[in-house]
């Protein structure tokens, strides 16, 4: 009788004990923990990014759980990572390259025809991870969870643009510096201060001839209805992910934090190949809406790097080592999956 009673207690204790315990194996927070993740992705991409959220839900809910808001239901887009920087979201998905007004580093991925195409852009991704993480967590009070391709952008314009005198006296939305030192270079007059999400009306207005933006955003914002023209050379390579508000993540148990990171980065994975597919239907899409596409040919393309070459020079020596690392990166990836 007294081993069983023993037992028995034995038992309790143990029952007890695993009672405090989350389904990711940690002590079971006196609160629920609730991560809000704010986004500015729409349709299949905003779906893509609430795929994140269910999976690390699955498997740590209902005592961590992360609240997707897309569609800037919480923040806009130029808001995303100043927000997470703040805590307004802890969690975001964050465009690192459209903030290099802040830091000038961040906007060394977008320098001009610094890679050679998707392939390229995808096997570089990951390499150039640790150098942006570093940057997002010194600077901006932030961890990268995982960080994506967001494809290649063009030029959709109201007139065709197929030469470097074809850029004479266009006036192009850019959303960032780098962009619109691009723009300079090759002849045309950049209209800065407004978001990507603003490019229709800008060109419904006439505010703007053209915009360099991702195919995707080309179709999601129906920028097919106010322009007739694509021009396609790889410009400028965008870059995406996740991060989330260091002291929100300095709070999180070891274990959630591996799953949060774990979750990441296989959805960010996922992302990086199904945008391969996505990559070609915008190209389809696009084409379909009775755009005209112009592939720039190779001899074009060289003329306008070379006109972009003193820019690419000055920013380089502004980055310093991390502008080499980010070169170093792109030279490998670019010889790897040449044009």
């Amino acid at each position: 009788m007294k081993r069983l009673s023993i037992l028995l207690a034995a038992m309790l204790v143990i029952s007890l004990f695993a009672g405090v315990l989350t389904a990711c194996g940690e002590e079971k927070p006196d609160e629920p923990v609730v991560l809000k993740m704010a986004s500015a992705a729409m349709m299949e991409y905003g779906e893509v990014e609430q795929a994140f959220a269910d999976a690390f839900n699955a498997r740590c809910g209902p005592d961590y759980t992360i609240e997707y808001y897309g569609a800037e239901q919480m923040l806009s887009f130029p808001e995303l990572l100043d927000g997470v920087r703040t805590g307004a979201a802890e969690i975001g998905a964050v465009t690192p390259n459209f903030n290099s007004f802040d830091e000038p580093k961040l906007g060394a991925v977008e320098l001009p025809f610094l890679l050679n195409n998707l392939d390229a852009h995808i096997y570089a991704v990951p390499k150039l991870k640790p150098l942006y993480g570093e940057i997002l967590e010194e600077q901006f009070n932030q961890k990268l969870l995982c960080l994506h391709n967001y494809t290649g952008m063009a030029l959709i314009s109201t007139r065709p643009v197929k030469t470097m005198e074809d850029w004479d006296g266009l006036l192009v939305q850019a959303i960032s510096p780098v962009i619109a030192a691009m723009v300079e270079a090759l002849g045309g007059a950049p209209v800065t201060g407004q978001p990507y999400t603003e490019s229709y009306s800008l060109m419904e207005k006439g505010t703007v001839d053209a915009v360099i933006t991702a195919p995707a955003a080309m179709r999601i914002f129906a920028l097919t209805d106010v322009a007739s023209y694509m021009t396609s050379a790889y410009m400028v390579p965008a870059l995406h992910g996740f991060s989330i508000n260091l002291d929100a993540w300095n709070k999180l148990p070891g274990k959630i934090q591996d799953i949060l990171v774990e979750e990441a980065e296989k959805q960010s994975d996922v992302i990086d190949e199904w945008l391969r597919g996505e990559w070609v239907k915008d190209f389809d899409a696009i084409a379909a809406a009775g755009v005209e596409i112009y592939e720039v040919p190779q001899a074009e393309i060289d003329r306008w790097k070379a006109a972009c070459q003193p820019y690419f020079d000055q920013q380089m020596a502004v980055y310093g080592d991390f502008g080499k690392e980010v070169k170093k990166i792109a030279d490998e990836a670019n010889a790897k999956y040449p044009r």
